[in-house]
């Protein structure tokens, strides 16, 4: 096998991945939130696999579609976040040792195996977990009881509302879940499983792998129901916190499964203009691209990081945010979203939200409140300064791509998809079919 990869391609799976029985708070591509409910399977075993066998079809859709001669790219295939999570949002578990991560893990690499996928790295989108000794007594308590009934009074009567007062209604509703935020019921965390099959390690230890992990720091509005319209008892927005990451010396990955979102790839290019045979990756999982995790650290990564070359935005309610792009000259920066089209448009390129970008959207035709999409971009000069707003500092500017260079695939739906999903089976979206993009130009 080659071992020095020249030229990179990116795959999206376009596939909504916000619950079921969709009721927007407020707008929940911006500060909005949403009621609902979970599609999911009781028993967490039978989810994880049936949403991997999901996703194993949308992967070899997009393998069918490729060159079978090319020997020097890098396939990079991500899925939206929210892609695993159980009947009550995260998936429950009472004892450290059935962290059902741990389970993901190693279904995902045995099913993306070296043998059938060599020279491809999957962010296989983010899975949600909880522990907690005894759910029906956090769930049944006074304090998740009376935050539900004041979160679901307050959406119901903003939906209800007109004028000057829905605004108000909104406020308070925003201003409740924050304050929830800061004294949670329960630690959730968010997780995305990356499997490569090209040797992935941390960044300052030679210990190559393939398989890694990676954690959402900042938690929104929407990560979770404010409730569920069923009736059902579920882990709501407002019983939960994802727990602190320290950001101090920045984001390098320090072991596999640490928190932290910068690896590194080995035996890419010898062109990298860091005289090194290898290319950092940095993985944002949605509000964390918006809240700058990446770019606020871009001058206090340890030294052996020349620069991120490649990142990553896993997302259900996110695009490429321009201050928060945060690679290096000629990086790259990629977007899968599972919440919202960017316009109505299939796909294309242009400006959007001051990026220039690729493109390209999937709307569910049986109800548009489902959509989701891809987006590209391709760093000309690099951003300086960690804080977009301080004297001196500038955003990064881009190249304009050729709108060619997307291919759109549909995916059929497979039998249990929709005790999964609700927005339909989504969209193969592939950047650099039959061009891949030259890592280092």
């Amino acid at each position: 096998m080659n071992n020095t990869y020249n030229r990179i391609r990116f795959i999206g799976y376009a596939i909504p991945t916000t619950p079921a029985n969709l009721i927007p708070i407020g707008n929940p591509n911006g500060p909005g939130a949403v009621a609902g409910t979970y599609l999911a399977n009781s028993d967490i075993q039978t989810d994880l696999s049936n949403r991997i066998s999901i996703l194993k079809n949308a992967v070899d859709i997009a393998k069918d579609q490729l060159p079978t001669t090319e020997t020097d790219v890098i396939n990079v295939f991500v899925a939206p976040e929210f892609y695993y999570h159980g009947t009550e949002g995260p998936y429950v578990y009472s004892d450290p040792s059935e962290d059902p991560i741990d389970v993901l893990q190693q279904q995902l690499a045995e099913t993306f195996n070296a043998t059938d996928y060599p020279n491809w790295t999957f962010i296989c989108g983010s899975a949600i977990t909880t522990i907690l000794k005894n759910s029906s007594r956090i769930l049944s308590s006074n304090s998740v009881s009376v935050r539900n009934s004041v979160v679901q009074n307050l959406s119901e009567q903003w939906l209800t509302s007109f004028g000057p007062l829905k605004s108000v209604i909104f406020d308070m509703l925003v201003n409740f879940i924050k304050n929830c935020h800061s004294y949670p019921n329960c630690e959730v965390r968010n997780r995305v499983v990356i499997v490569s099959n090209i040797p992935i390690r941390t960044p300052e230890v030679d210990n190559p792998t393939n398989l890694m992990t990676t954690e959402k720091y900042y938690v929104s509005n929407e990560d979770f129901l404010l409730y569920d319209v069923t009736g059902k008892q579920v882990i709501t927005e407002q019983m939960t916190a994802y727990p602190p990451i320290d950001l101090s010396a920045g984001d390098a990955k320090q072991s596999a499964f640490d928190q932290y979102a910068i690896f590194r790839q080995n035996d890419i290019d010898s062109n990298n203009p860091i005289g090194t045979t290898v290319t950092d990756y940095g993985v944002e999982i949605c509000l964390d691209h918006s809240d700058t995790r990446l770019r606020r650290n871009i001058d206090n990564e340890p030294e052996v990081i020349g620069g991120i070359h490649v990142q990553l935005i896993p997302s259900c309610g996110m695009q490429i945010s321009l201050p928060s792009v945060a690679t290096d000259r000629n990086g790259l920066i990629f977007n899968c979203d599972g919440q919202y089209a960017l316009n109505t448009t299939p796909s294309g390129q242009g400006v959007i939200n001051n990026v220039d970008c690729l493109y390209a959207n999937y709307i569910d035709e049986n109800n548009s409140n489902y959509a989701a999409h891809s987006q590209l971009a391709r760093v000309k000069e690099p951003a300086t300064g960690g804080d977009p707003n301080a004297s001196g500092s500038t955003n990064a500017s881009f190249e304009t791509l050729d709108a060619s260079n997307i291919t759109v695939v549909p995916v059929p739906a497979s039998a249990n998809l929709n005790e999964y999903f609700a927005g339909g089976p989504g969209q193969i979206h592939i950047y650099g079919l039959n061009d891949p993009f030259i890592l280092y130009p």
